[in-house]
């Protein structure tokens, strides 16, 4: 009977008065029931969670033909006797429950067409320390209970031992069970995935002891004083030494309190780097980092919290929500109103750009003929024109929703409606317009997308804010994706829509032997381009600009890690500059760093893509039937589009290497292309090595053109859209020598890797 609980076919007992499910006690396995004979699968279920008591196969069966064989039974007759048992006793439990008077006297419990153990009949009996106890020779599992010294584990071919209780080795569980109780433990964890307010309540919290264990982002990096905090745990090495030391530095900041460090390192290329020479990590030199200021959005950006600075101090009032700054969410007039003011006030407000913008970027950004106000806050160029529309179409879905489930007599859909809605008006503009990178916020991204949770005054919704860069939005928030924070399960649901607006469509054709890609607007003529091989396909990618949104239902309790379902790959496309000149160093040749635009691809699971609905943004990786359900939770019957992947394109600074003289001799042996990736992100990890600077804030690619066994150009650039000034350096020629010298150290196998690896 035993082998009923272990197969997880238990019924749950309680007293009248309380109600308790399975699932209502959080456990990761589903309950079973147990039938005699083998259970047969109704057509179209796709979960049955029922097993045979008397399976051929099963634990049971296998038990007793074990024990049948060590008295010296042929393996087919103890199968064959195993089985008439198993029968037999299950006629003998049926009988006895005929005659029990309750239920609760019941040995089995009919469920359906299965059986559950009842557990009123369990006792737990403590084993003394002075008695003897069974273990197996084989699997090491212990039993208190020993047929024929055969081990009870499935399909375990060992043998049990007589041991004694005092001679076991110690056992990390037995010893909890042993000692007092621990006392009360609190984790939480602190990202810039928190929202604001939740943020600061977990860092007072955590500050006055009311939380124990605090799991942070960088976000605890900096400017942080914890007193009396004295234990620090890395899950990983920093990127620099400078990050190590803030890091580390969060602990023992108090006279009396020492600090404790322990960094874990995991078998990655940076970690195994690190941990062969941990002395370049924890006495390594910290520089002052180097900012390239020519970023045209980044400025922009910077423009346009100035530019609103001055329009807050004339209009406060506007400054306080979301509702207030546009004054009529459903026929907003903040950008009409905005780009007014910065016409009548423009003389003074250029005086005071100009002091922020650099003097080589005022031409970039319009400071020089006036364009930097349509820039910032005109029709389709702004982003501050962009996050009104969407903001304005939010608003407008959930106040038709409200009215439509009304009529409907729906009101519990209409109170959520009339929740959301007032959310959205009721935000404070601040927040709302650092949110949409607007303005600067932390951080260095600035294409940065929401996966919007539809927060209303929820707990869950309310305390997280979801965004990532594009680049990365695309795999991480792509449709049936799961993302945890603060401790809760969001799935994307789809692409957000917002009305009058279109996804920008583009087509491209890839090749991934050859790293080749070319992409065009989807309402344009398709460019000539060369056929590079037979593994070249063709296909459509949309550009989830207005980012991603999550279905109105609330989150769930996550029972594990996350997997990460889909992966993106870059890709060059082109120089936006005709000539940018090339600089040769013999045995390699550099073509100057200048803006390039680089494509980031994420075709779903196994390249199968997405299916899209052009009208609600539902977004599915198998073609469903119709109708379907929308964000909001309306039906919908709208077009899929075919299968489409998702994509971003974007300019930066980038920086071609080719080097000579580098031929393969058999592509046995590697291929060209891959090891041009293998020599491409040593270079990556070398040069943010020489720059002083996280190797995230570099990438690399290969560019098409490897013909016969030669290398493939190998692409450098900027991580960060509109570029950041770093790959420039690596022009001259000593941080160039540099580079390859502490790449080819990342490599020489001192890490213990096989070349291979």
């Amino acid at each position: 009977l035993n082998t009923m609980r272990i197969d997880k076919a238990v019924e749950l007992r309680t007293e009248k008065s309380v109600s308790v499910s399975w699932d209502d006690i959080g456990l990761q396995t589903k309950q079973m029931r147990v039938c005699i004979g083998s259970p047969r699968r109704p057509k179209g279920v796709k979960n049955w969670y029922v097993r045979s008591w008397d399976g051929k196969t099963g634990r049971r069966a296998n038990y007793l033909t074990k024990i049948l064989n060590k008295a010296g039974v042929t393996a087919e007759s103890a199968y064959n006797i195993s089985v008439e048992t198993l029968r037999e006793l299950w006629d003998f439990f049926r009988c006895c429950d005929e005659k029990a008077s309750s239920i609760d006297d019941r040995l089995i419990i009919s469920i359906d067409d299965g059986k559950r153990l009842n557990p009123n009949w369990w006792r737990l009996h403590m084993i003394k320390d002075d008695a003897n106890i069974f273990q197996c020779d084989t699997c090491n599992r212990i039993q208190s209970i020993s047929v024929k010294n055969v081990c009870p584990r499935y399909k375990c071919p060992g043998t049990l031992k007589e041991i004694s209780l005092t001679n076991l080795s110690s056992n990390h569980y037995r010893n909890l069970y042993l000692e007092n109780l621990p006392g009360n433990l609190r984790v939480e964890e602190h990202t810039a995935q928190l929202d604001n307010e939740r943020a600061r309540e977990f860092q007072a919290d955590f500050r006055s002891g009311k939380i124990h264990v605090l799991s942070c982002s960088t976000t605890f990096e900096l400017g942080v004083d914890l007193g009396d905090l004295n234990a620090i745990f890395l899950r990983n090495v920093p990127p620099e030494a400078f990050n190590y030391v803030q890091r580390v530095g969060r602990a023992g900041r108090r006279s009396g309190h020492p600090g404790y460090a322990i960094t874990y390192c995991r078998r990655v290329p940076h970690d195994l780097y690190h941990y062969a020479d941990p002395e370049r990590m924890m006495s390594g030199k910290v520089k002052p980092p180097v900012l390239s200021l020519k970023n045209d959005k980044i400025i922009t950006r910077h423009l346009t919290a100035t530019a609103m600075s001055y329009f807050f101090r004339k209009y406060p009032e506007r400054f306080k929500t979301v509702e207030n700054l546009f004054i009529n969410l459903k026929n907003p007039v903040g950008v009409s109103d905005f780009q007014v003011f910065l016409n009548e006030n423009r003389k003074s407000l250029e005086s005071s750009l100009m002091q922020i913008a650099p003097p080589e970027s005022q031409e970039g950004v319009g400071l020089i003929n006036g364009d930097w106000i349509k820039n910032i806050s005109g029709d389709d160029e702004s982003k501050f024109y962009n996050v009104q529309t969407e903001i304005s179409s939010d608003y407008k879905n959930v106040i038709y929703l409200e009215k439509e489930s009304m009529e409907k007599r729906d009101y519990r859909t209409a109170q959520w409606a009339k929740k959301r809605a007032d959310t959205i008006a009721r935000e404070d503009a601040l927040s709302f317009l650092s949110r949409k990178a607007v303005i600067p916020k932390y951080g260095f991204p600035v294409d940065v997308v929401d996966l919007d949770t539809q927060r209303i005054q929820t707990e869950e919704a309310r305390s997280v804010s979801l965004q990532r860069d594009l680049s990365i939005a695309i795999s991480e928030f792509a449709p049936t994706s799961r993302i945890i924070a603060n401790k809760n399960e969001w799935v994307s649901f789809g692409i957000k829509k917002v009305a009058e607006k279109e996804w920008d469509r583009r087509g491209y054709k890839r090749c991934f032997k050859h790293n080749y890609f070319v992409s065009w607007k989807i309402q344009e003529q398709e460019p000539v381009s060369e056929k590079c091989c037979n593994q070249m396909i063709k296909g459509e990618f949309i550009v989830p600009q207005f980012g991603f949104i999550t279905n109105r239902e609330k989150p769930k309790k996550p029972s594990g890690r996350t997997p990460k379902v889909f992966s993106t790959r870059p890709y060059f496309v082109r120089t936006t500059k005709p000539e940018p000149g090339i600089i040769d160093f013999g045995v390699v040749k550099l073509t100057k760093a200048s803006p390039g635009v680089m494509a980031v691809l994420c075709e779903g699971r196994r390249e199968k893509g997405f299916y899209i609905c052009k009208q609600c943004g539902t977004g599915f990786r198998k073609l469903p039937k119709p109708p379907h359900k929308t964000p909001y939770g309306g039906s919908c019957r709208g077009t899929l589009s075919k299968q489409v992947s998702l994509g971003y394109e974007f300019t930066t600074d980038v920086l071609q290497l080719q080097f000579g003289g580098v031929y393969i001799e058999s592509e046995k042996i590697i291929e060209p292309t891959w090891l041009a990736f293998s020599l491409a992100y040593a270079i990556v990890e070398g040069a943010a090595e020489s720059l002083e600077v996280p190797p995230t804030d570099l990438s690399a690619t290969i560019a098409y053109g490897a013909k016969g066994h030669s290398l493939s150009p190998i692409i450098v650039y900027d991580n960060v859209p509109g570029g950041a000034g770093l790959v420039a350096r690596l022009e001259d020629k000593d941080i160039l020598r540099a580079c390859l010298v502490t790449a080819r150290s990342r490599v020489d196998g001192k890490c213990g890797c096989g070349e291979d690896t």
